[in-house]
């Protein structure tokens, strides 16, 4: 489970460093705001642009469900999962680039 769930961590980071390439000035982190230690994590990552918050997704790490999330005007839809709802901002950022 615990390769899983790092292989996992690694494919958000490496879409978030994507968004970072995408969008100049944007930055993220990850924080872990719920664990109870058996299967049941709930990370959230934050996005900056310009050292502004632009978006904040919840997601449990074990099956990558997204619990909710605000990203600029981006419409919400639910449920959704995190790898998803990475490529929607990209895509997002992308489209309101050309």
């Amino acid at each position: 489970m615990e390769v899983i769930t790092e292989e996992k961590k690694a494919l958000v980071r490496s879409l978030l460093n994507k968004l970072s390439e995408v969008v100049e000035g944007t930055t993220w982190r990850i924080n872990n705001t719920y664990s109870n230690g058996i299967d049941n994590t709930v990370l959230e990552i934050q996005i900056f642009e310009k050292k502004v918050q632009t978006g904040r997704i919840a997601y449990q790490l074990e099956d990558g469900h997204v619990i909710n999330y605000r990203y600029k005007d981006l419409e919400k839809r639910i449920p959704i999962q995190i790898m998803d709802m990475l490529l929607d901002i990209i895509g997002y950022e992308l489209d309101k680039a050309s």
